[in-house]
């Protein structure tokens, strides 16, 4: 049987949670790409959000998809603009197919190169196929990357 309490989506890095409208790009703040949140780090450990599996690395590094256990399909978008860096300021530790755990590591960002190139630092974390919830709320304020929710939800 399978529960229907909250489930978690964690930050991916430490740094302050805000809602989505206050992405500095209209594809993430209107919803367009769906539902969530995102993080304004202090720190460019990025940390997977659920456990599940990595859908998607982009060839530039600066953003990921993650398949949860669950099913719902998380993309994590370091930056805003930063497919212009072309990779650089980006390490990924992951590659598509890799399992991994709510709080795993799974890329670094150096947040300096990002901002020197203009670029905002601003970390959109969207649930695409959020029609498959049923409810979720999200937490705004200081988090732990990879230990804070900073959204909960449960499955429709």
């Amino acid at each position: 049987m399978f529960s229907n309490s909250n489930k978690k989506i964690l930050a991916v890095a430490d740094g302050e949670a805000v809602s989505l409208s206050k992405v500095p790009d209209e594809v993430f703040s209107s919803g367009m790409l769906g539902e969530g949140f995102a993080v304004e780090p202090t720190a460019g450990t990025i940390y997977s959000p659920v456990s599940g599996t990595i859908g998607a690395v982009t060839e530039t590094k600066h953003a990921y998809t993650v398949r949860s256990e669950d099913g719902l399909d998380i993309l994590v978008h370091i930056g805003v603009d930063t497919v212009k860096l072309g990779g650089e300021g980006f390490i990924s530790l992951v590659e598509e197919g890799d399992e991994v755990k709510a709080g795993d590591i799974i890329a670094r960002a150096d947040l300096d190169v990002i901002k020197k190139q203009g670029c905002p630092t601003v970390i959109p974390v969207i649930v695409s196929n959020f029609e498959d919830m049923k409810s979720f709320e999200v937490k705004t304020g200081a988090v732990r990357g990879g230990k804070s929710a900073a959204m909960t939800y449960k499955k429709a």
